[in-house]
């Protein structure tokens, strides 16, 4: 009888303990960001992306439960000019089994915060840290992109360097003009390139306040946005996220297949971000025409370190090559005159680099990219013969261009490791 007592004494302490120990968030949710910015002429598709992400998996409100939050500033449909100003919003969305999606106001900022800026962004990610602890942070990305270029470099570039003689271009009115041409904006199929958040204040986030705006390692990182798959970015974030997911040309209006990513980042025990990447490349390599276009590069970030190394070593050892290369020899991934994507292995095997070098480049390559895929040619402008996985500044494609040299050098993260811009 006291052997029983004492057994059942000893299951009631436990249980009292377990009751009584307090959940801890950060041993199992995780929390994935879609982080929409579109105070652009993006914000018609970024709507439809965020309606499309709400009908796909979203989890439960409960304790335990993995976190699905939207942080977006969308222009309406009325302010054409962009004067109206918009309010950046933080919704979280939740589904309770049989219901419809829920989608509540966490927090409103300021009007006219601008969601381009890394001040902002930190801002907002830190409040979601705060108020969402837990093991693991995933962002999506959605909005314009320009690559590693500087702000507004991408939509003017003669506003900072002069222009090339060599290119032209028919205007409107069937008149030939020298210089880079314009990127039209009824253009189809529509992308999502030319980095910018329009209204007052303008906003457009530049390669080096990117790695600054996150205040927490994040899992992953997906950029659903234009020529963001340049070596550049990849090392400006090697030490922000472990995986990285990009395109390095442009991506169409309709971006990624906003339907299924949650499903595939939060219902499952590990998030699969290659899945994500499959899905897009199937949604665009199984259309016809211009609209089958897409490239699409899963990177781990933390490979990159010998990336780097094997490419400062030929850098180095090619510089004369480099400067006497033929850009047109070498893969581009860029449109409307703006020669500053090209395939980085492309570049140099252009160089001659010997089969001792071109293995030892293919294994580091082999190490940084998980998945890759490309369509066989873009938007009817570019074949897609050698696709490495990454695009990357080539210096002679531009040789007036010192504005831009002089921002490589001072800003680009990977140019100080490599010293491609001398």
């Amino acid at each position: 009888m006291r052997k029983a007592f004492v057994i059942f004494a000893m299951m009631l302490v436990a249980g009292l303990s377990w009751s009584c120990k307090k959940y801890n968030p950060e041993e199992s949710r995780r929390v994935l960001i879609l982080y929409s910015a579109g105070y652009n002429n993006l914000s018609s598709a970024l709507r439809v992306d965020i309606d499309d992400f709400a009908s796909g998996y979203v989890p439960n409100d409960k304790r335990k439960s993995d976190v699905l939050l939207v942080i977006s500033r969308l222009r309406s449909d009325g302010d054409v000019k962009y004067t109206n100003g918009a309010s950046p919003v933080l919704i979280r969305l939740t589904r309770k089994k049989g219901k419809e999606t829920k989608m509540d106001t966490l927090k409103v900022w300021p009007a006219n915060s601008a969601m381009a800026e890394a001040s902002f962004m930190r801002e907002a990610l830190e409040y979601v840290h705060d108020e969402f602890p837990a093991k693991g942070y995933g962002m999506i990305f959605s909005s314009h992109g320009s690559g590693w270029l500087p702000a507004r470099y991408y939509s003017d570039p003669t506003a900072f360097d002069p222009p090339d003689e060599s290119i032209w271009y028919i205007d409107k009115r069937g008149r030939k003009e020298y210089g880079m041409p314009p990127i039209p904006e009824d253009e189809y199929p529509a992308v999502k390139s030319l980095g910018q958040d329009l209204g007052s204040p303008y906003a457009e986030l530049e390669i080096q306040d990117l790695a600054r705006a996150f205040p927490m390692r994040m899992d992953y990182i997906i950029l659903d946005a234009c020529l963001m798959g340049c070596i550049e970015i990849a090392y400006e974030l090697r030490n922000v996220c472990d995986i990285l997911a990009f395109s390095p040309t442009e991506v169409l209006q309709d971006g990624f297949d906003y339907a299924s990513m949650a499903s595939r980042l939060l219902e499952q025990p590990k998030s699969d971000v290659e899945g994500v990447c499959s899905d897009y490349f199937n949604l665009y390599n199984e259309r016809t025409g211009a609209a089958r276009s897409a490239t699409i590069s899963l990177v781990n970030c933390k490979a990159l370190d010998r990336l780097a190394d094997i490419c400062a070593q030929l850098f180095s050892k090619y510089r004369s090559e480099l400067d006497a290369i033929t850009p047109a020899s070498v893969q581009r991934y860029w449109r409307y005159e703006r020669r500053y994507f090209y395939d980085l292995q492309d570049i140099l095997l252009n160089c001659g680099i010997n089969a001792e070098e071109a293995s030892a480049l293919q294994q580091a390559l082999d190490a940084c990219i998980l998945y890759k895929a490309s369509t066989p040619m873009f938007i009817s402008e570019f074949d897609i013969t050698v696709y490495s996985g990454f695009s990357m500044f080539l210096p002679a494609a531009c040789p007036k261009a010192n504005y831009l040299k002089d921002f490589y050098r001072s800003n680009v993260s990977w140019n100080a490791r490599t010293g491609l811009v001398p």
